[in-house]
């Protein structure tokens, strides 16, 4: 049989329907601290039943809501939370969205007939496995989230909320508070009680946070892989590489354990930076950006991991100097062409989305491009996935909408600087216009600076 082409296996992802994702099968995240699910790392986490993963650990994956839009997914209807794709999809010219990059992934097209044969209701065993086991994290991200960060969960305590009109952001969300201790979490109990049970299907088995390194589970898991080995499993962890020399050398020591006693195929590692330097490090507060680097290095370096993955999640404040970060992952990559540089677009907070700027504040990212382009070191997934982020940032907002996200922006950063002693126009002097407008937009909405 002849090997199908690219466009083949498209064409038969899309010809279930134009809506159909596997990845809503085939993988899943899970907060393990609020009990919270989602398929896809792009739509809002939503709540899994407790009472159904008494009866039923498979629950924790296969719950009703997803079941509901796995079948939506069937009949050719796009689902409202999976709407980071339709706007990539509704986007002039030939572009393939997440939709399609992960329905084509390893872990997800050969299952193509396994899923089709569980349909909506069945109960299906994922092959890419995501796992946030508390939020434990030393750094306190400008886009990030009171639930996912405890640094962030006391900033709010100290603080309260911003002074932002469209949406609350970084406060927990009420909708996910749990009653139960952290020792007696029956998510955690469930999820340990459901992995046997999928442990040889699973081909990746990835730990997210908080800050996986400050996390006593991470260590567990590693334990699990020791006395129970899973040739065909591909280990990978989050981290922001921020946390102390000790704590890097002591986790990559067990990664290379692990490694060394063929328990597991392969570990990746996921790290995540936005831009380089001061901007970056107002990006993600905490962040030390030439300790990063030189923590990076010491993984790239490392023959335990097969693959690095740098994660960038391409907000306004990446506008300026995204050329910059393109051209380090360039020269990184040269002597190690095991990383992966991987952009996305920020959803939310829509205030700090970077097409709330306008197209003029695209020269650095057309510099990324050219940079890409020009160099033979980045794949072609590398080079679409910034171009992707080109194109949706050339796609018109509302007036009325961009002067809402604006004046909020405006309010946020000013925020953010009292809180951190931090200066947005001494750290982004590219953006003092675009600053300029968010006042106004500011002032015009009736409410004081």
């Amino acid at each position: 049989m002849n090997k199908e082409s690219h466009q083949e296996k498209v064409d038969k992802i899309n010809g279930v329907s134009p809506s159909f994702c596997l990845a809503k099968w085939t993988q899943v995240t899970l907060d393990l601290l609020h009990g919270t699910n989602h398929s896809c790392h792009h739509p809002k986490r939503h709540i899994i039943d407790e009472a159904a993963i008494e009866k039923d650990p498979w629950a924790l994956h296969n719950t009703a809501f997803k079941k509901e839009v796995r079948e939506q997914m069937l009949n050719g209807i796009r689902p409202k939370e999976c709407g980071y794709c339709w706007n990539i999809e509704d986007t002039p010219g030939e572009h393939h969205s997440d939709r399609i990059v992960k329905s084509l992934d390893p872990w997800s097209y050969p299952f193509l007939d396994d899923v089709l044969a569980c349909g909506s209701k069945g109960n299906y065993a994922p092959q890419y496995l995501e796992v946030m086991f508390d939020n434990a994290c030393n750094f306190a991200c400008s886009y990030c989230l009171a639930d996912i960060s405890s640094s962030i969960k006391k900033e709010m305590q100290d603080f309260g909320r911003y002074p932002i009109q469209r949406y609350h952001h970084r406060m927990e969300d009420p909708e996910w508070k749990r009653s139960f201790k952290a020792k007696d979490n029956p998510f955690v109990t469930a999820f340990w009680k459901w992995l046997p049970e999928i442990w040889e299907k699973l081909l990746v088995f990835r730990i997210t946070g908080g800050e996986p390194l400050l996390s006593k589970h991470t260590y567990k898991v590693l334990d699990y892989c020791l006395e129970h080995p899973q040739k065909n499993l591909e280990l990978a962890v989050n981290s922001n590489l921020g946390v102390d020399r000790e704590r890097i050398e002591r986790f990559l020591g067990l990664i290379e354990e692990v490694k060394a006693k063929d328990a597991i195929k392969s570990f990746g590692l996921y790290v995540s930076v936005d831009s380089v330097g001061s901007q970056a490090e107002y990006i993600r507060q905490g962040l030390n950006y030439d300790f990063f680097i030189h923590n990076l290095q010491i993984f790239l370096e490392s023959k335990a991991c097969k693959k690095v993955t740098l994660m960038v999640t391409f907000s306004v404040l990446s506008l300026p100097k995204i050329h910059e970060l393109v051209k380090e992952v360039e020269k990184l990559k040269k002597t190690y062409p095991h990383l992966v540089l991987d952009m996305s677009y920020l959803r939310e907070p829509e205030y700090l989305r970077a097409n709330i700027a306008g197209e003029e504040y695209s020269t650095s990212i057309i510099k990324a491009l050219e940079v890409m382009d020009k160099s033979e070191v980045f794949s072609d997934f590398e080079k679409n996935k910034c171009r992707r982020i080109y194109h949706w940032l050339k796609e018109p907002i509302e007036e009325q909408e961009k002067a809402s996200l604006r004046a909020d922006f405006f309010s946020f950063v000013n925020e953010y600087d009292r809180r951190y002693g931090k200066n947005f126009l001494k750290t982004f002097p590219e953006l003092k216009n675009f600053y300029i407008e968010c006042k106004k937009a500011r002032f015009l909405s009736g409410q004081a600076p």
